[in-house]
């Protein structure tokens, strides 16, 4: 952890407990930095209305599955993708996807957040997720959104374990399915795919292999069609 990362860590503790922080304060007022930020955007049929438009964002999961859940829906829709490192609570992620949006016109969003940025506290995760679903509904009003939940991290020295930011995911995940209850979205349940499944693991012990990625892709495209 770098040392800017703990500084902006310590100083979002001390506004909390002199309770100073507002709401600006938990959504904008702390930006922590990965080693390596990445973004990328990849829009097929952009100028055909022939069919539904199906957007997913997310982070790597979603890129790697993304061909996938294009063999899963096939001639029902056409495709998009928004993946990114940028964890919910970076302000730069509402203001990105807000601008995608606004780009290109959908009727379907597959939206994961919550692998990354584990330095951010879960607090701040949690007050951003209002943040973004007010985005899908002022700029894509009439589009249907589905929430996929995230998975566990294992060791990759040894598969059949978990890393101890399970305990960090589960919390989010937490957060999450309260909000999506409490507004009626549609959860894709990864976190029992990949808690339930080690085989589905790559070497890594983040990211899926071939198998994995194409059970995933499976409980995208049945939660789509049942939105669509």
């Amino acid at each position: 952890m770098r040392i800017k990362s703990i500084l902006a860590i310590l100083a979002f503790t001390l506004l909390t407990e002199t309770g100073c922080t507002s709401d600006t304060d938990k959504k904008e007022g702390l930006i922590i930095l990965e080693n390596t930020e990445w973004t990328n955007q990849w829009v097929e049929n952009t100028n055909d209305n022939s069919l539904p438009r199906l957007l997913l964002i997310g982070d790597s999961h979603v890129q790697q599955y993304y061909g996938f859940v294009k063999q899963e829906l096939e001639g029902k829709f056409n495709f998009g993708r928004y993946t990114t490192s940028k964890c919910l609570g970076n302000p730069f992620l509402a203001k990105e996807i807000r601008t995608f949006l606004e780009q290109y016109p959908c009727d379907v969003i597959v939206f994961n957040n919550g692998l990354h940025g584990p330095e951010y506290p879960d607090s701040v995760y949690a007050a951003a997720l209002p943040e973004i679903f007010k985005i899908f509904k002022e700029v894509q009003p009439t589009a249907k959104v589905i929430w996929v939940n995230t998975t566990p991290r294992r060791n990759p020295k040894n598969l059949t374990e978990f890393l101890p930011s399970v305990e960090h995911v589960k919390a989010r995940n937490r957060y999450a399915k309260e909000y999506m209850e409490k507004h009626n979205i549609p959860i894709v349940d990864s976190w029992t795919l990949g808690y339930e499944h080690p085989e589905y693991y790559s070497g890594d012990g983040t990211h899926f292999n071939n198998e994995g990625k194409k059970a995933e892709a499976k409980g995208v495209a049945e939660a789509v069609m049942k939105v669509k």
